[in-house]
Formats: structure tokens, C-alpha cells, sequence
């Protein structure tokens, strides 16, 4: 039951453990530093936590007892009705809203500071210590505000902050900076243009072999003539943000509305819409997947078949264009939404009662997902087998199967040096509360579904999971959570079904709705921000005139040269009329990369011999080395380009210039008079 105690208690539980791991890490670093705790400053701070986790356990327990009722009545802050106390609550959040952010810059917590007396390490601790307190005072601020719970205005403060700063985050990507933010990040803009590289090159060109849907979607954006590569990476922005936020507001609505209420209203549709639209974003879930997610959830039902195989295939086709692992998506959603609402028993009328026929036949319950599933994978493989040789790339089919030739790195599904927490933990931290709630429900409600639609749902729910670790820890990725966004989509789907009361029990007299601990549901609030917070970072400021110099630079060598030029970096440059060259379409980062990691060696063949013969008269790429990585973020990516692409570049081509703006480094390379050190 979510009552006023079960929030204290689970509030002073949760101050309970960040002041325990934050005590944690006060002492390790005490220790390392040689503080004497009974000579210095620091030990009024060990007092002052020892004071709150006794605190919290002597509350804990207190608030049991009918002497805390009073007490509890009198934190309602019922008596705070007025309009002043309204507005004075949202001006405090507000405030709050603004003040972790200054906090952070100002103490520049999280940086390693030169010649500072601070030391860092406890900065960055009292910093949490601080932000924490702020969380709870920007929860009181918004349940005197919106005059709700103490749940509510926790739930609310918390997703407001972690939108906020989500959006802020993503921002940070919008800049006139020139050149690449980073490995591959203006890689994308040059693929989104091949679908108008007749107007932009005088040519026609092979589309991408990776991510057409994506790419697609970044391409509307040529259609306003003239946009520069600013107006670009702020599309991209919106395109993330907006269809999270569209996907993440279709599924609350068919889940928590029947149509949507007032805005300020903090009921559980609003609630689970923010939480859900931080929940893609965290996860990472890419743009051009929610819509595989949002055919299914908006049209698919048990009660209109023939709707629902239509949606099934649209959203398949869309899947088929997209990505491999996603071909089943649309279909496995579309199974999960019928097993979730439609009965295993039949229904009859007779007289005034309802009564139940059971079956004991499964065929004719299957014959619908079945028939879906079929409908949906042929869909996907038509769409991918239609686009391979209308996207230009018939002579290049094997590109499109890549992914199944690479390396798989194991060890990325634990704590690493490319991923801090390791694939396996950070899903578990990001989906855990939804896992919980599954499980609950399973564990609650066993009897009212057939075994049958139980071992459905977890068995796909398994596959994906399993699915999504094996393409995380392909190598190219591990580096985020993206990859498992197949399991992460289908789990929401399944949990908020249940949470939403919108599965129907075999018995068919009530929905079977999931219990929603406010335990859980505070730490499901609580992990966007706790992910978020430490992202937050003042917006860079950029040297214009020295990045403007070097893209001069690169402008004059590269149009004084007789003869094709290459970008494997920075294409962008010619995409968008920087600079004044013919296109060479081949060869391009990240789909070099692709081969290099799949071992293509049709491509890599290509490639090889177009070195030695020496193709073009200059190439600009990143800074090339040849060195072998034992370790470091990203390092058997580093090896396989710099045996498989580096060594080779140069052989044949040296050095004509290092440029090296704030963010990367470029290198001009020319031919060379006579081979250097080939393979």
C-alpha cells in the first residue's frame, strides 16, 4: 500500500544508502590522502553522516508507531493551499531545477583541477550529498504546487529534473563547431544526403547499406535547400527528443487514458509518459526503432485482427529497412499485445451469467500470432531484399550481413574500460524496476492467466534479452546500451501493459493489474536523474577563429590539388559546400570501418588496390597510426582499423599536413614517391 509511511519510510531508506555509500567514499578517500580525522574539519563531516544514518534508522522504525501520526498529518502540508504557497513551491523547484547545474559548473565537480586546494574527490561527494537534499526539498516544492502525494510530487520532481537536464544534455550537441564532434558524428549527415545526391553531387549514389531508416529520417531535413551543418546536428536533436516523446506519449495514452486529461494534473498517464520518454533516451533507444515500437502499440488488437496484421506489416516493412535484429520486433510485439489481452478460454452467453468454455486445443489460440509472425519476418526480408538493389548496392549485397561475420568481445558484458558498467549491469540498473514489476505480477497473478500466454511472454522477453547481448557485444558496440533496445522496447511494452490494467484475466470479469510498489516506483524516478546529473557539463565553448583557420586550410589544400580527393573523415565538408570538390562516394568512415571489422574483403580488396594504385591524389582521414592496443576504451576497434585500413594508407600514401582542431585531429595525406612499410 503507498501511504504517507510508505513514502517516509522508503525516503529515509534511500537516505539511508546514498549516505552509507557516500560515507563509503569519504573514507577510502581519507585514507588515501593521510587525513587525520580527529585533527581536521573532516571529522565534523563523518560526524554529521554517522548523525543522519542514525537518524534514518531511528525514523524508520519511529514512524510505526501511532506517536508519528501527528507528525505524518501535520508533513501533509495540507495548511500550504493558498495561491502564494503554490506559486512560492513552484518558484522553489524552480530554483532547484537551476541550482544543481550551478553547483556543478561552479565547483566543476567530476573535473580534474590543476593546482587547486579542493580536493576533488570530496568535492564530488559533498556535491551528491548536497544534490540529494535538494531532490527531496524539489519534491515537497512540487506536492504544495500541484497539491498532491508526497509520491506524486517525488515522482513529479524527478522526471521534471531528468527531462530537463535530458533535453539540456542533448543540446549540447548543437554547435557551429566545423568539424566532427565526434568518431562518426558528421559521418551521418553525408549518408542522410545520398538520398538527394543527384541535386547535392550531379550523380546518382548508392544509398547506405547501414541504417537506411535512419538516415531517411535525418534526410528531411535537405529539404529545406540550404540548411548548414548547425541547423543539421539540431534536427537530429529533435528527431531524437521528438519521437521519444511522441512514442513514449502513445503508449501512456493508450495505456493511462481514455483521453487526455489536463495538463497539470500529475495522474499516472503524465507520470509514465515522462518517465517512459527518459527511459527511451537512457536506454538509448535509436529514433528510427520507436516507430516499430509505435505502429503495434497504437493499432494492434486482440478484437481487430485484420487491423492489426496490416499495422504488423507496415511496421515490419519499416523494420526490414532498418536493421537485421529488428525484423521480428513488429511481430513479437504484436503477439505480446494478443497474448496480454485475449483469453486462452472462450467466452459464452448463456442466459444472465457469463460463463467459460475452456479449450484445451492451443492451434486455434495460435493462429492468429502465427499468422502475424509469418506476415511480419516475410515483410521485413521482402523490404530488405526490394531496397538492396533500389539503394544501389546490388554489387555489394554482402555489406548488408556484416553484422554476422563479426568479432564478438565477451567481455564487455562485465565492467570494462569502454563501458564503465559493463552491459550486463547497466541493463539491469536502467530496466531493473520494470523486471521487478514484471515479476511481481507473475508471481501475483499466476492463477488468472494460462500458462501458455505466461511462457509466451517470457519466452520472447528472454530471446530478446539474449538477442540483445550478443549484438551489444559485437565489436563496433558495447560502448552504451543502444543494442538492447529490441528487449528494453519489449519490456516496456509488457509492464506498463500490465501496470496500465489493460490485460484481460481468463476469467475475463477484471482487468489483471501489476502492483506497483512505491519502493520501486521511487527508485524507477530516481535512476534517469542519478544517470543524468553527472552528464551535466557547462556548454563547450569553441576557439571560431582558430577551427575557421584550420578549415581554411584544409579548403586550400584540398582545392589546389589536381585530381580525386577522399574523404574518409570529415565529408560533411563537401556535403554541405565548404568545400569545392567532386564527391569520391567510397570509402567513407563508418562504412569502412564496417567492413574493416567484418573482414569484407570484396571492399577491403577494393580498397587496397585503389592505395597501391595510387586513385587519389589526396586523401583526408583522422590521425593514422599503427600501434596495437592491449588496452584502453574501444581497443580492439583501434587494432582492426590500424591493421586493416592504416597500415595500408600508409604504405602508399605519407603525411602532407596534421591539422588539429579543439576536438580531433585531421591528416592530408599525398601519394608517395615509392612505397613505405606495406603488408
Amino acid at each position: 500500500m503507498n501511504s504517507p509511511k510508505t513514502f517516509w519510510q522508503t525516503s529515509l531508506a534511500l537516505t539511508f544508502a546514498i549516505n552509507l555509500a557516500l560515507l563509503g567514499g569519504s573514507i577510502a578517500r581519507w585514507n588515501e590522502i593521510g587525513v587525520i580525522l580527529q585533527r581536521s574539519v573532516w571529522g565534523l563531516v563523518l560526524l554529521a553522516y554517522l548523525a543522519v544514518l542514525a537518524s534514518c534508522l531511528f525514523l524508520f522504525y519511529w514512524i510505526k508507531q501511532p506517536a508519528a501520526e501527528k507528525t505524518l498529518t501535520f508533513l501533509e502540508l495540507s495548511q500550504l493551499q493558498a495561491p502564494f504557497w503554490r506559486g512560492l513551491g513552484l518558484s522553489l523547484f524552480t530554483g532547484i531545477l537551476l541550482l544543481i547545474p550551478w553547483l556543478k559548473f561552479s565547483f566543476r565537480v567530476g573535473e580534474i583541477v590543476k593546482k587547486s586546494t579542493q580536493d576533488p574527490a570530496l568535492m564530488t561527494i559533498l556535491f551528491y550529498w548536497i544534490v540529494w537534499w535538494l531532490l527531496l526539498l524539489a519534491a515537497a516544492a512540487l506536492k504544495v504546487t500541484f497539491k498532491t502525494s508526497w509520491q506524486a510530487g517525488f515522482a513529479a520532481a524527478l522526471l521534471l529534473l531528468g527531462i530537463a537536464y535530458e533535453i539540456y544534455v542533448r543540446l549540447q550537441a548543437v554547435t557551429s563547431y566545423p568539424f566532427s564532434l565526434g568518431w562518426s558524428e558528421t559521418s551521418r549527415y553525408f549518408y542522410a544526403s545520398l538520398f538527394y545526391s543527384q541535386a547535392l553531387y550531379g550523380e546518382s549514389l548508392p544509398l547506405s547499406t547501414l541504417h537506411p531508416t535512419r538516415y531517411f529520417l535525418q534526410s528531411l531535413a535537405f529539404l529545406s535547400p540550404g540548411l548548414d551543418l548547425t541547423a543539421h546536428r539540431a534536427w537530429q536533436v529533435f528527431l531524437w527528443l521528438g519521437l521519444s516523446a511522441v512514442t513514449a506519449g502513445g503508449l501512456s495514452r493508450r495505456l493511462f487514458f481514455s483521453k487526455f486529461g489536463k495538463i497539470w494534473t500529475l495522474g499516472l498517464g503524465w507520470l509514465g509518459a515522462g518517465w517512459l520518454f527518459l527511459f527511451f533516451l537512457r536506454v538509448g533507444i535509436y529514433y528510427h526503432l520507436l516507430p516499430i515500437l509505435l505502429i503495434p502499440v497504437l493499432f494492434v488488437s486482440a478484437r481487430q485482427p485484420w487491423r492489426s496484421l496490416a499495422a504488423v506489416i507496415v511496421a515490419s516493412l519499416w523494420a526490414g529497412l532498418s536493421r537485421v535484429n529488428w525484423f521480428p520486433i513488429p511481430a513479437m510485439l504484436a503477439v505480446a499485445i494478443y497474448l496480454l489481452e485475449q483469453p486462452f478460454s472462450t467466452l459464452a452467453q448463456a442466459g444472465p451469467t457469463l460463463k467459460v468454455r475452456r479449450t484445451k486445443k492451443f492451434w486455434p489460440y495460435l493462429i492468429q500470432p502465427l499468422l502475424w509472425t509469418a506476415a511480419g519476418l516475410l515483410a521485413a526480408l521482402a523490404a530488405q531484399s526490394a531496397y538492396i538493389p533500389l539503394s544501389g548496392n546490388a554489387q555489394n549485397a554482402t555489406a548488408f550481413t556484416s553484422s554476422f561475420t563479426s568479432d564478438l568481445l565477451w567481455e564487455r558484458l562485465w565492467p570494462n574500460e569502454t563501458y564503465a558498467l559493463g552491459i550486463l549491469a547497466g541493463i539491469s540498473i536502467v530496466s531493473g524496476p520494470l523486471l521487478i514489476v514484471l515479476w511481481l505480477t507473475t508471481r501475483q497473478h499466476w492463477q488468472k492467466l494460462h500458462p501458455l500466454r505466461w511462457a509466451g511472454l517470457w519466452a520472447m522477453l528472454l530471446i530478446l534479452f539474449a538477442g540483445s547481448l550478443v549484438v551489444s557485444v559485437k565489436i563496433g558496440g558495447g560502448g552504451d546500451l543502444h543494442n538492447m533496445d529490441a528487449f528494453a522496447a519489449f519490456l516496456s511494452v509488457v509492464t506498463l501493459w500490465f501496470i496500465g490494467g489493460k490485460v484481460t484475466g481468463e476469467s475475463d470479469s477484471e482487468a489483471v493489474k501489476a502492483p506497483l510498489p512505491w519502493p520501486v516506483a521511487a527508485v524507477a524516478a530516481l535512476i534517469p536523474v542519478i544517470f543524468l546529473i553527472p552528464a551535466l557539463s557547462p556548454r563547450p565553448q569553441y576557439n571560431a577563429q582558430w577551427n575557421q583557420q584550420n578549415v581554411a586550410q584544409l579548403k586550400t589544400l584540398v582545392e589546389s590539388v589536381a585530381g580525386p580527393v577522399l574523404f574518409i573523415n570529415e565529408r560533411h565538408f563537401v556535403t554541405f559546400g565548404n568545400i569545392d570538390t567532386p564527391l569520391v562516394p567510397e570509402y567513407e568512415n563508418v562504412a569502412l570501418m564496417e567492413m574493416a571489422m567484418s573482414g569484407n574483403q570484396q571492399v577491403l580488396g577494393q580498397f587496397y588496390a585503389d592505395l597501391a594504385a595510387q586513385r587519389f591524389a589526396m586523401i583526408v582521414a583522422g590521425k593514422q597510426n599503427v600501434g596495437i592496443k592491449e588496452e584502453g576504451p574501444f581497443a580492439a576497434e583501434n587494432n582492426i582499423w590500424n591493421t586493416r585500413v592504416s597500415l595500408y594508407i600508409l604504405c602508399y600514401y605519407e603525411t602532407k599536413i596534421l591539422l588539429e582542431p579543439e576536438r580531433s585531429k585531421i591528416e592530408v595525406f599525398v601519394p608517395r614517391t615509392a612505397p613505405g612499410n606495406c603488408p
